[in-house]
């Protein structure tokens, strides 16, 4: 897994568990500014399970990239290197 996946997976599962732990909170918690329906906990749970999903499927990709490859003269010697895409 290239690093900058590995960046984005973190961060996302980390916004997974903070979106949890604020939906967890209890409703007694937040009566003091929400006195009426289910405030912003719907939209953090809905948004959890959302960042949960883009981060299952960064996780799962292919790692896609360049590998640089070194171009040779009629005589062996090296004469310049090329990017080739691997997956």
């Amino acid at each position: 897994m290239s690093t900058l996946k590995k960046i984005v997976s973190t961060s996302l599962a980390a916004s997974v568990m903070l979106g949890a732990v604020a939906s967890a909170t209890p409703a007694l918690a937040w009566s003091k500014w929400h006195h009426h329906g289910y405030g912003w906990a719907p939209f953090a749970v809905g948004g959890a399970l959302a960042l949960g999903a883009v981060a299952a499927a960064a996780a799962s990709e292919p790692d896609c990239g360049y590998v640089r490859e070194p171009i040779y003269s009629r005589y062996g010697y090296v004469i310049g290197y090329r990017a080739v895409p691997t997956c």
